[in-house]
């Protein structure tokens, strides 16, 4: 997924800025109503989850001791765009009909000054403007010039809330979802998504891979039916839970192997540090005939620290070396 994941990142970036109805300008978890019926992946991140949770709090805090500059940027970046990314980010909701390449569509609700936005669409290289029933859509080539050159479409669905993609046909047909002149994934069982817990920062789930042609070659990849995801921190506690549904119960036991092995990897790099196994022991792996679950919750003061005991683990050591199945593997020099 981590090419669609670009895509939104990209164009949240690099047109706008750093990234209807008043429903959807309040963040939620995966609201399903927002999502096409036949859509094959989905994932949404909710900032607002992001901001409470209590271990980011801390991050942020420990970020802006260690780069004091960065508020300098922010401000300047804000003089420019009349949008704070720390603040008026709320959620941002991708998914895609297809597993492929560069498919794929971004809700995103945030709150923007609308016209200094226009106003720098009209800067875009090749910018056009089209419509779309009552939606005015905004083409543009993006990164025009690079191997990364690529045609992009926006739109303002509410004030709010921006929609966009890589085509003008995807735009429009998530402008017909929101609309509700197209079904959506709410009712459609087994969901993509899964059960959504509170307190949850990031869901995610793709479904089909057994069918789809993917670039990964992996065997058990091709033999998993849905895969979903769901990390955050609810009442305290950081949560982390993955569900994988393979067409064989062979296939969820050798996945479950998979995870116990990394597990064990854990255990090999920071066995000697009780706050670290704090964390590693609370990761839980179960199969259920064809499904295999992960599971985690723990104190996120317990996360913290954690945290950065392995960074600075790291940072003095380095990262460790990767030991796979044929045992110890060193790093590769580029």
């Amino acid at each position: 997924m981590r090419v669609y994941s670009t895509l939104a990142i990209a164009a949240i970036l690099g047109f706008w800025g750093f990234l209807g109805s008043a429903g959807l300008a309040q963040a939620e978890p995966l609201n399903l109503k927002q999502v096409a019926a036949d859509a094959k992946w989905a994932a949404h991140v909710d900032f607002d989850a992001l901001r409470a949770a209590s271990v980011a709090k801390k991050a942020h805090e420990q970020f802006k001791e260690k780069h004091p500059e960065a508020e300098q940027h922010l401000a300047m970046f804000q003089s420019v765009w009349k949008f704070n990314p720390c603040t008026d980010l709320h959620g941002v909701t991708i998914y895609g009909q297809q597993l492929k390449k560069e498919t794929g569509v971004a809700i995103v609700c945030v709150k923007v000054d609308q016209a200094t936005l226009l106003e720098k669409a009209k800067l875009a290289p090749e910018h056009r403007v089209s419509t779309y029933g009552k939606h005015e859509l905004h083409t543009w080539t993006h990164a025009k010039g690079s191997k990364h050159q690529r045609s992009m479409t926006g739109t303002f669905y509410a004030p709010d809330v921006l929609v966009f993609g890589g085509s003008t046909d995807e735009v429009m047909a998530a402008l017909d979802v929101l609309d509700g002149t197209k079904p959506n994934l709410a009712a459609k069982e087994p969901s993509l998504a899964g059960e959504i817990p509170p307190g949850a920062v990031v869901v995610a789930g793709v479904g089909g891979l057994s069918e789809a042609d993917l670039p990964c070659k992996s065997p058990v990849v091709k033999q998993i039916d849905l895969l979903v995801l769901a990390a955050g921190e609810d009442k305290g506690k950081v949560f982390f839970g993955a569900k994988a549904t393979a067409k064989e119960t062979e296939t969820a036991q050798q996945l479950k192997t998979v995870v116990e092995g990394a597990r064990a990897f854990a255990v090999m790099a920071h066995g000697d540090d009780a706050d670290v196994m704090k964390v590693i022991n609370a990761v839980k792996v179960s199969v259920n005939d064809k499904t295999v679950a992960v599971e985690c919750r723990v104190p996120a003061d317990d996360v913290w620290t954690c945290i950065q005991k392995v960074a600075k683990k790291i940072e003095r050591d380095g990262l460790p070396p990767h030991f796979g199945p044929l045992g110890h593997h060193p790093p590769k020099n580029d």
